[in-house]
């Protein structure tokens, strides 16, 4: 009989699989809520400059210190890391025992649950309210846990939690139970809707603030993500990160995207105009979405199937919600206005077909 090697717990972990494009067409991929203007002409640039150095490891100090003043903190109080989802795994794997419980949302994002599992925590999945964290619930959730995952805007549903909230969820959360606040999306939510973290991490040290360049910098496909709270938490993350976790590439583009500010505001500004523009499309047609605040609309057509393979055949993939913990909803990145044309007009022939 063969030994089984991999732990049990392993087992129950399924695993993430990323969406392609259609035949090959990226412009129509919007599955994965990539932006659709690439980076800046500089950074490209940057990138390509930095070929010649791809047999030295990277080291990331100097993209430190940019990340730390873009955010408004001291160097030693942020941590770099190869895409968010890095930090994901250092934080279960730091702050996560065997059996620790751990607080979700139901749905989660993937890669938290993913992570958590992975340490074998004791999973508390807290339901959304109306597609909204249910903060209350999560406090009560939270009582002895050892991490909270709040990503904010929510993936897959573009809600967000506004300041007030999330103070009210901290002072409730105990000292001792690590709250990740995912604010990956961030940059598209309307201004006076975003938290003040600098204020929510002057009055908690176990808040922990997750950010990335992988949306309004577009540079997902390098994977650049950081961090940012408690010198003790972030400097015992840092300490366990894989040395040289960056590659040299990443850290060049990452360098010339922050200095590039103009373009990534346009990026944001591009976006939210086509997000605007598609949410009141569904109003009109009267389709079942949430207001989201996120690069993305997570809709709920009447036969989501139909809608899926009509868009296949105009080279667009969007995203299952059945993937994602929400059957019978497709999850929609914004993507350039003449995609976000087609969508659209698929959206208006099958709701006024299955209307009538």
């Amino acid at each position: 009989m063969k030994t089984a090697l991999a732990p049990r717990h392993a087992a129950r972990i399924a695993r993430y699989r990323p969406r392609r494009s259609v035949d090959g067409i990226a412009q129509g991929k919007l599955s994965s809520n990539e932006t659709p203007l690439g980076p800046s002409p500089a950074t490209i640039r940057a990138i390509a400059a930095s070929a010649p150095e791809a047999n030295r490891s990277a080291v990331g100090d100097a993209r430190r210190r940019l990340l730390a003043t873009e955010v408004g903190v001291e160097t030693d109080r942020i941590v770099v890391t190869n895409g968010s989802d890095e930090l994901c795994y250092l934080v279960a794997a730091l702050f996560i025992r065997p059996a620790a419980p751990v607080v979700l949302s139901d749905p989660p994002y993937q890669i938290n649950e993913i992570a958590s599992r992975l340490q074998d925590g004791e999973l508390r999945f807290v339901p959304l309210r109306n597609g909204v964290h249910d903060l209350e619930a999560m406090a009560r959730a939270a009582s002895d846990a050892a991490v909270l995952w709040l990503p904010n805007p929510h993936n897959p549903t573009g809600t967000a939690v506004e300041h007030d909230g999330l103070r009210w969820l901290l002072r409730r959360v105990p000292a001792s139970c690590i709250v990740v606040l995912d604010e990956a999306y961030r940059c598209f939510v309307d201004r006076e809707r975003r938290p003040d973290v600098h204020e929510l991490l002057a009055d908690h040290a176990n808040l922990l603030v997750q950010r990335t360049l992988s949306k309004s910098y577009s540079l997902a496909g390098l994977r650049i993500g950081f961090a940012f709270g408690d010198r003790e938490v972030v400097g015992a993350i840092d300490g366990v990160r894989p040395p040289f976790n960056v590659n040299s590439a990443a850290l060049a583009g990452a360098a010339q995207a922050l200095r590039d500010r103009a373009w990534s505001n346009y990026n944001v500004a591009a976006v939210r105009r086509e997000r605007e523009r598609f949410a009141a499309s569904l109003q009109e047609l009267g389709m079942t979405h949430w207001p989201s605040q996120g690069n993305f609309i997570t809709v709920r057509p009447r036969d989501p199937a139909r809608v899926r393979s009509l868009l296949a055949d105009r080279g667009i993939s969007v995203r299952d919600g059945e993937e994602l913990g929400l059957g019978g909803w497709l999850r929609i990145s914004i993507g350039s206005p003449p995609r976000m044309a087609l969508v659209r007009q698929v959206l208006r022939e099958t709701e006024a077909a299955d209307g009538g």
